[in-house]
């Protein structure tokens, strides 16, 4: 056989090349030089990110927005560890994140050299594939090892680790006479969706919209014809449905306690509301969904089924029988009163009613999340926007960067929503000159994490503030600065309009940040539905 240069390098460039992913995003390093030259013969397009956290935040971010493979490629050591959270929501959300590490030598590891960890096998827990591939094996054995991790994408994220022996410079390439048999993904058979016997016997059946990625399909069309046939839905801005269509059921006990609901059916993914999940405790429940793991999220799962969200809303429309509609129509969101004070809420409202429309909005967890699906169910956020949001696994951690990996594929504008403490926590995501200029972010600076106030246990806490809040005097002007964005402060509601403005009008991505009183914005959030 002839001889050849890092031939696993060529071998891992040659399958990333036929998955044509939609970005690839490199981390500067040493151990990955033949990644990187392998690489770089390739098409499509590809950014440095310096901190491997944010790296894997900006190609999940792609993928998600594309529902299609993007590829994150690191160093050894430390390096691929800082990919975790980013592995963990793709887990969750089932997105096509390809991972890849470079490694050491096996016989190098434990053995006192820098950037040297064990990493075969470092996120199994979180992953759909991986695959350790190995020098001493024959190329066909590590293609074959390769190829079949790589049939994981179709539910999640996969992790390739590739140990590589010096020298690392130079260009990769493959023996001539070696053949490559990438192929495409064997063809599943279609499924079929059963509708259970204790469904069928059922009178007030509620149909759980989570988490829904508009790259699946429309489901207008398909809600509406379950709505006709007596079901109640409940959805929040996620799920990107109009709220005529839908109950944020978290406003919506308060009308009808003694309509019990006697069935659920879940599909798609994360649903925030957390106090009717403890109000239908016990409920038979019904989850449709790819994959495992299938959440029992009252306690009370009778059935699962693996189908496509898309795919299960249509069969499951087809199949149902046609229940009671008088039951459902009792059910209406409470009233909410405008906000009359500046605040957060205020803040959220009329944003909700003035952004432009054509947007891709990303949510921040924590508060931004929950004023979104507040305002959404209330009357805002009416046209043609699409919410995104890393509520898979639900962690501050690589909001910002998420929402730039999206905007960098995106043929959309992009908002970010997010508080100060998400904006701190990954400022990283944005330190490189690839962002494009139709993202533009909010941030909603309450000196702390102001969801802590609103809940009892924290907010009787003397360390409130310390622990909890993790108050502060700080804002993002120098860290704006930092990152080379345009900036500009509102410190009162009527200056909230002359900011926006200027944020829409900037031709390259900037920043707003809106300071706002804790107090304040938590007396409006729990006064929300008084007059």
């Amino acid at each position: 056989m002839t001889s050849s240069f890092q031939p696993l390098a060529a071998l891992i460039a040659q399958a990333v090349s036929e998955l044509k992913p939609c970005l690839r995003v490199a981390s500067p390093g040493s151990r990955n030089a033949p990644l990187i030259e392998a690489f770089a013969e390739l098409p499509g397009d590809e950014i440095v990110v310096l901190d491997e956290r944010s790296a894997a935040h900006i190609a999940l971010g792609a993928a998600i927005r594309r529902m299609h493979p993007a590829v994150a490629y690191c160093t050894s050591g430390t390096a691929g560890m800082n990919y975790g959270p980013a592995v963990a929501e793709a887990f969750y959300q089932r997105i096509p994140l390809l991972v890849i590490t470079a490694d050491r030598p096996k016989h190098l590891i434990d053995q006192g050299h820098g950037q040297s960890i064990r990493q075969e096998g470092l996120f199994t827990a979180h992953v759909r594939g991986q695959a350790n591939l190995d020098p001493s094996l024959t190329l066909a054995e590590n293609m074959r090892l390769l190829q079949h991790a790589l049939l994981g994408l179709e539910e999640g994220p996969v992790h390739i680790n590739v140990p590589f022996e010096e020298p690392l410079y130079g260009r990769p390439s493959l023996p001539q006479e070696f053949q490559t048999e990438f192929g495409p993904s064997p063809v599943k058979a279609p499924l079929e969706l059963i509708l259970p016997e204790w469904l069928k016997e059922s009178h007030r059946p509620l149909l759980i919209i989570g988490q829904w990625n508009p790259a699946w399909g429309s489901a207008l069309r398909l809600v509406e014809q379950l709505r006709s046939k007596g079901w109640l839905i409940a959805a929040e801005h996620l799920s990107n449905l109009p709220a005529k269509l839908a109950l944020n059921l978290e406003d919506a006990w308060v009308h009808a306690p003694a309509a019990r609901v006697d069935a659920i059916v879940s599909l798609g993914g994360a649903w925030i509301a957390k106090e009717s999940k403890k109000r239908l405790a016990g409920t038979p429940h019904w989850h449709i969904g790819p994959s495992a793991p299938h959440p029992d999220l009252f306690g009370s799962l009778k059935e699962s089924s693996e189908m496509r969200p898309y795919e299960a809303l249509k069969a499951l429309a087809l199949i149902s029988p046609s229940f009671e509609p008088s039951w459902a129509r009792i059910w209406v969101q409470q009233r909410a009163y405008p906000c009359q004070n500046w605040s957060d809420l205020w803040a959220h409202e009329f944003i909700a009613q003035h952004a432009p429309e054509g947007m891709d909005v990303h949510w921040a967890n924590s508060t931004s999340v929950r004023y979104g699906v507040h305002t959404w169910s209330h009357g805002g956020w009416v046209g043609d926007y699409a919410h995104f949001a890393n509520r898979g696994a639900s962690g501050i951690d690589g909001c910002s960067a998420t929402a730039l990996g999206s905007a960098i594929v995106s043929n959309r504008p992009s908002l970010m929503m997010t508080g100060e403490l998400a904006f701190f926590y990954d400022p990283n995501g944005m330190l490189h000159d690839e962002i494009p200029p139709g993202l533009k972010v909010i941030i909603f600076n309450n000196s702390g994490g102001n969801i802590f106030q609103w809940l009892k246990g924290p907010k009787e806490s003397a360390r409130l503030d310390s622990h909890y809040r993790w108050g502060h005097g700080r804002s993002s002007e120098h860290l704006a600065a930092h990152l080379g964005l345009p900036y500009r402060a509102v410190h009162q509601s009527q200056d909230l309009e002359e900011g926006c403005a200027w944020l829409w009008s900037q031709p390259e991505a900037s920043i707003l940040e809106l300071f706002t009183d804790p107090n304040q914005s938590e007396q409006s959030w729990k006064q929300r539905f008084q007059p």
